[in-house]
């Protein structure tokens, strides 16, 4: 008796949280859109709202504010962004190929997604700025984003330090070097900057990382 009336209940909380999900997909999905097309601080919720095909009473349960919504696309984003490193670290053999797939692979994941580069830039600018820092965000969500965005370059600095022998502090260095140059190349190509030098930023990122590495192994 006690498990038969329990069934219903489970299944209509099973049914209460499915929809739940679908309503959640369906609102970051239609923010993606819109930040795509206006810009985070341009966005509104009743855009938003108007995009997912629902009211803005519906979102606000689910998200509070666009910036929570802008925080839960962009854990999906760096999760994937891990893990497309990770699985082209796992095929590498030495430190200078680790290296190169690494960076490779984050350089490609953000290539093939502009507009993730776009949610992704509004977190760079705000890591240390108060004034910049997306509004709304708690410093702990800020602080979990970014921490999600250091593991994304962990496999990077570690084959760095490797390669190279490095302190704690120039790893560092030149972990920093080689994400403003990612960040640079991404600009670049999704600009199309550099079409009329005759070059492409995958081009450009290979020759960069021969470079690093041949310095690296050298000293």
């Amino acid at each position: 008796m006690t498990l038969t009336a329990e069934m219903p209940l489970t299944a209509k909380a099973d049914n209460r949280a499915q929809l739940r999900d679908f309503k959640r997909r369906q609102i970051l999905d239609a923010a993606k859109r819109i930040f795509a097309e206006r810009g985070l601080d341009a966005a509104t919720m009743r855009e938003i709202a108007a995009a997912a095909g629902c009211t803005t009473g519906a979102i606000y349960p689910l998200f509070p504010a666009k910036e929570e919504i802008y925080a839960a696309l962009l854990r999906e984003s760096l999760d994937q962004l891990e893990q497309a490193v990770q699985a082209a670290i796992a095929e590498s053999g030495n430190d200078g190929e680790r290296l190169k797939s690494g960076a490779t692979a984050w350089f490609g994941y953000y290539a093939e997604r502009p507009a993730e580069v776009a949610l992704g830039l509004y977190l760079f600018r705000g890591a240390q700025s108060a004034v910049l820092a997306p509004q709304g965000l708690s410093r702990e969500i800020d602080r979990g984003l970014n921490d999600q965005l250091a593991r994304s370059l962990a496999p990077l600095s570690e084959s760095l330090g490797r390669l190279g022998g490095l302190s704690a502090s120039l790893v560092a260095v030149e972990t920093a070097s080689l994400f403003a140059h990612l960040l640079g190349l991404l600009m670049a190509h999704h600009t199309g900057r550099l079409k009329p030098l005759g070059q492409t930023a995958a081009q450009l990122l290979a020759h960069h990382l021969d470079a690093l590495i041949a310095r690296l192994q050298w000293e």
